[in-house]
């Protein structure tokens, strides 16, 4: 029951303060990742934590408008893979992506395990993220993991206010 009490409290939450992140916090996150499971043990991710100014800063170029509440944010992770780095199954089952998931996740626990928020986005330009962090071009940047404490909401708009205060909604099983 702790573990889906947990699973249940993580949510994207918006609100950032701009309090720095511990490295050695940073480092138990990666840890996390580095222990979920992964088909034939490959580790096929690689994570690359962003806390440098001038370096997030860039980063922080790459985000699309709607994801003007990550600029406050004093870390970010990309989460990296390519489908080569892991098992090529018959069927086009290749499962860098699936592990590269499950890192994730775990990282994700362990972020709200040491109180912070942490929200995995989309909204961000892949070429432009990649060019920040010396990603190669022919990797996967699948999602960014935006990190901080709880900050105020009031920094947010008044859509993203509300659904900070929202009760959490998920479809039916």
């Amino acid at each position: 029951m702790a573990l889906l009490r947990q699973i249940d409290s993580r949510r994207a939450y918006r609100a950032l303060d701009i309090k720095p992140i511990a490295r050695e916090l940073l480092l138990r996150l990666a840890e996390a990742a580095h222990l979920a499971p992964y088909c034939m043990n490959n580790q096929p991710w690689r994570i690359v934590t962003v806390v440098e100014p001038a370096r997030l800063e860039a980063l922080k170029a790459s985000l699309t408008p709607g994801n003007y509440w990550a600029r406050k944010a004093p870390a970010i992770a990309a989460f990296v893979t390519q489908l080569d780095w892991d098992a090529r199954l018959d069927g086009g089952r290749d499962y860098a992506l699936f592990d590269l998931g499950q890192a994730a996740m775990a990282y994700q626990l362990q972020a709200v395990e040491e109180g912070l928020y942490v929200h995995p986005i989309a909204g961000f330009n892949p070429s432009i993220a990649k060019a920040a962090l010396g990603i190669p071009e022919t990797a996967i940047l699948e999602t960014l993991i935006i990190l901080g404490y709880p900050g105020d909401p009031i920094s947010l708009n008044e859509k993203h206010q509300a659904a900070e205060k929202a009760p959490r909604s998920r479809k039916p099983l």
